[in-house]
């Protein structure tokens, strides 16, 4: 890498881990288009690099919700039975699919989550407590199989599936769904790496450097998530990963 890409992977690092602390998420769904757009990043490439850099930004992002007792590692732990497997199944069907097609893909289903989070948050009041609603574990194993299968294909890390399932299906606040997702990106993001990696998929130098930005700037955006309301998050979600959507989807069309 040149000093002027390693200058802009810092960059794309910090923004992106940042926005990933503040809205749970690993960071994959951020990190793919601007890699694109402004590294001019192979597709393949584009979309596994990011999965390396998702396990210590979400570690990094889950010790600031830890702090504050938020995570739900029981659910987390039903739903990694199946996400785990079904992540690898995922990686290993990436050589099926064009890596333009997948990257169209991914945009459109980062809009679709994004544009309910919109919706419910003009209608819906504020949530009931989490501590009153037991988790079904087949509705968590059926959300693992799901969200670890397109965690996998997308190489996404998982957390734009979460994030929903967990407040839909499992009535947890906002906050609990963001620390209890990234708690789940730290293991679901590993058999994908080795898999993507095993496949040729990922740009170490790439993913190294990227990861010196996202780690401190993942803490960063969680410490300041765990500060705003519930609603204020569901917000700030639904309109990022929209733009981000919008974004990705520019990027390939």
């Amino acid at each position: 890498m040149t000093t002027e890409e390693v200058l802009i992977a810092l960059a794309i690092g910090l923004v992106t881990g940042f926005f990933s602390g503040l809205i749970g998420l690993g960071g994959g769904i951020l990190l793919t288009p601007m890699l694109r757009l402004l590294l001019g990043t192979p597709q393949l490439l584009a979309l596994a690099t990011p999965l390396p850099v998702l396990f210590p930004t979400a570690i990094s992002g889950s010790a600031a919700y830890y702090k504050e007792r938020l995570a739900d590692f029981k659910l987390a732990a039903l739903m990694l039975i199946t996400a785990l497997p079904m992540t690898w199944l995922g990686a290993s069907l990436t050589t099926m699919i064009e890596g333009r097609t997948l990257m169209i893909w991914t945009a459109a289903f980062i809009m679709l989550v994004a544009g309910s989070f919109i919706v419910r948050a003009i209608i819906l009041k504020e949530r009931i407590d989490h501590e009153h609603h037991k988790a079904d574990p087949l509705i968590a194993i059926i959300v693992g199989v799901v969200g670890g299968f397109f965690a996998g294909l997308l190489a996404i890390g998982g957390g734009i599936i979460y994030i929903p399932a967990i407040l839909r299906f499992f009535r947890r606040p906002m906050k609990v769904a963001q620390a209890t997702s990234l708690a789940m990106v730290t293991i679901v993001a590993i058999p994908g790496t080795i898999k993507h990696a095993m496949l040729g998929h990922i740009d170490w130098t790439l993913a190294l450097v990227l990861a010196c930005a996202t780690i401190p700037s993942g803490y960063l955006g969680a410490r300041v998530a765990v500060k705003l309301r519930n609603r204020t998050l569901e917000r700030i979600f639904g309109i990022l990963t929209m733009a981000f959507g919008i974004y990705f989807l520019f990027t390939e069309l």
